[in-house]
This record gives structure tokens, C-alpha cells and sequence, in this order.
């Protein structure tokens, strides 16, 4: 008999516990109240209002997609209390925004877009390496967003004998929030766990099993710079975020140039993903980039923008921006630019 009472009790509180998870938060951010149980859902009437300008993308995409609120912070009563920290689910893409309560954006960033990691595999290796995504982490702390970005490696898969050399590996991003709700990214971690066993479809010599640990990932590559790049904060750009892709248009153009095969299918890969990076950024803050490209006119970065406006699409979204912008020199001179 007691021990009926017992578990009865227990089923009682794991009721209890339960019914209090379900019961609805009253979340108050950038001048709207949303009920937050396990997440929030922004009426699509206010998607623009919550991401205009952190949206690394057409406000037209933006304007009929589901915004979910899926973490959220109140600032410390001591710094500022009128400022609320969010992550904030597009897609399958998530985001990080700070807001005032009353109503206003104050900074954001692109945190993570789906299966990510795998452009950042290495994929120079002449053995071969082919990476899997694996489910990514976020977790937000006081002040500080965490993302983890986590993946498997199968090494030298194009290589025939031999023993089987796997990475289950990961790369932590952090983005640090100050008193005035502005983002900034602050020192990452790595982890590694390189697996060598044997290859039981390959006779002779066998290698037992190794498994070394670090905090230095090795199958990681150059696209570590492309997601470096997207993921960089609104307030954080700069010329020099523009200088940076510069670069990068031409290193993986050099890549390309010399990759065979499989190398030169992963390297077109990763430009496809620097030109869409470049559209979005371009969209989300018109004035630095068009601004930059104004007075560097003769770049990698302006031949792939006037090959992206040959989507009809982004060319109309881009125009928009262009007639909203406050410098009239500027304005004028990509109004002629985009008839």
C-alpha cells in the first residue's frame, strides 16, 4: 500500500511538473506581449518588425514565414532592463536578435543555417573526405548565445584499403551580448574525437581500435570562412567584412581552377554559397555594401552581384532597398545602375 501511495506520488508531481511547463508565459519584446510556452510564434503581420535588417534575405520570403520564438533573456535589472535577448527559428535557419521592450531592433545575427557545417569540410584531402551534419546545439546563457555545430567526418573515402578513420567532431561559436544589446563574437572552442579501426573488408594487417581526442579539429576547411562571414554580426560589419569577401571569391576561385572532380564539385559548392551569402547581406544592409561596391567597382564582388541581378527577384527586393536609402549620391548612382 505505501508503495502505491508512493508512485502515485510521483505521477502527481510529474503532473504537476508537466502542467507548469504548459502554462503560458506572458513574453513582452519589442513593443509586442506573445504567449511563450515552449516557444513563441510572431503573427505574420510582425515578421518584418522582428527581423527587418537581421534577415539575411528577401523581405518578400520574409514576409510569409513562420517566425518562432525559441529562446528568450531579459536583460539584468542592474544594466539595462529594457532590453530582451531572443533565438529566433526561420525555416530551418536560426537567428539572434536584441530587442528594446517597447518596440525596436537593436542588433542581430544569422546563427546557423541548416546542415552548414558540411561546406566547411575539408574537401582538398586527396583521400577523400565526406561529412555528414549532425544535430546542431544552441543554448543561451546569461548575456551569451552558444552555437554548436556538430558533424562526422568518414576520412579517405575515396581510397581503397586500409583502416577506417573517422572524425565525430564539433565547432563552438559564441556571441557575446553587452549592456547595450549590441552582438559580438567571442572565442570558440573545437573538439575532435579521431577514430581509427579496423577495415574488416581488408584482409592482412589489422589496427585494433584508436581513438585520440582534441580540441583542434582536423577535417575542418576553408568554408570555416564562408560561415564566419554570414554568421557576423549587423553592427559588426564593416569595409573590412566586404574586404573579407573579396577574398574569399578569390581563393575559391583558385581552388576551383585547380580541383579535379569531386574537389571542384565541393569547391562550386561553396562559391554557390558565398554568392547567395553576398545577395542576403546586400538585401539586409544595403547602405555599407552598396556603398563599398560603389567604390569598388572593378571586383570579384561586383561581377557576381550584376550576375545576381539577373534574377529577377533579388533585382526588384534590391532596388527597393536602393530607393529607401538616406544617401542621395548613392542612391542615384544604383538607381541608374539597376534600370
Amino acid at each position: 500500500m505505501k508503495k502505491t501511495y508512493f508512485l502515485l506520488g510521483l505521477m502527481l508531481l510529474s503532473l504537476s511538473a508537466t502542467l507548469s511547463a504548459m502554462t503560458p508565459i506572458e513574453l513582452k519584446i519589442n513593443g509586442v506581449s506573445l504567449a511563450f510556452v515552449q516557444d513563441a510564434v510572431v503573427p505574420e503581420s510582425m515578421n518584418e518588425q522582428f527581423l527587418k535588417g537581421v534577415y539575411c534575405g528577401s523581405t518578400s520570403d520574409l514576409k510569409d514565414a513562420q517566425i518562432i520564438i525559441t529562446r528568450f533573456e531579459y536583460a539584468d535589472n542592474n544594466t539595462n532592463p529594457d532590453i530582451c535577448t531572443a533565438v529566433l527559428k526561420v525555416g530551418y535557419d536560426y537567428y539572434l536578435a536584441t530587442y528594446k521592450l517597447k518596440g525596436g531592433i537593436i542588433d542581430g545575427a544569422l546563427l546557423l543555417k541548416k546542415d552548414d557545417i558540411e561546406f566547411c569540410c575539408d574537401f582538398m584531402n586527396p583521400g577523400g573526405n565526406r561529412m555528414n551534419a549532425d544535430s546542431p546545439t544552441i543554448s543561451l546563457e546569461e548575456k551569451k548565445v552558444s552555437v554548436t555545430r556538430n558533424y562526422t567526418t568518414h576520412v579517405n573515402a575515396l581510397r581503397m584499403g586500409g583502416p577506417i578513420i573517422t572524425e565525430v567532431g564539433s565547432f563552438t561559436t559564441v556571441y557575446n551580448v553587452d549592456n547595450a544589446g549590441k552582438i559580438s563574437v567571442g572565442d570558440g572552442s573545437q573538439h575532435s574525437k579521431w577514430i581509427v579501426e579496423n577495415n574488416t573488408s581488408v584482409p592482412g594487417k589489422k589496427f585494433g581500435r584508436d581513438v585520440t581526442e582534441s580540441d583542434k579539429c582536423r577535417t575542418l576547411g576553408p568554408g570555416m570562412n564562408i560561415i564566419s562571414l554570414y554568421t557576423t554580426p549587423v553592427s559588426q560589419e564593416n569595409e573590412e567584412t566586404a574586404n573579407r569577401l573579396e577574398v574569399l571569391f578569390k581563393q575559391f576561385d583558385e581552388m576551383m581552377a585547380r580541383a579535379k572532380n569531386q574537389e571542384f564539385e565541393s569547391a562550386a559548392k561553396c562559391m554557390v554559397e558565398l554568392e547567395m551569402a553576398q545577395m542576403g547581406m546586400v538585401l539586409r544592409n544595403p547602405q555599407l555594401w552598396l556603398s563599398w561596391l560603389d567604390k569598388n567597382p572593378n571586383t570579384r564582388s561586383m561581377e557576381t552581384l550584376n550576375k545576381s541581378l539577373e534574377d529577377k527577384d533579388f533585382k526588384a527586393e534590391l532596388l527597393k532597398e536602393v530607393k529607401s536609402l538616406k544617401d542621395k549620391k548613392l542612391r542615384k548612382a544604383w538607381e541608374k545602375r539597376l534600370k
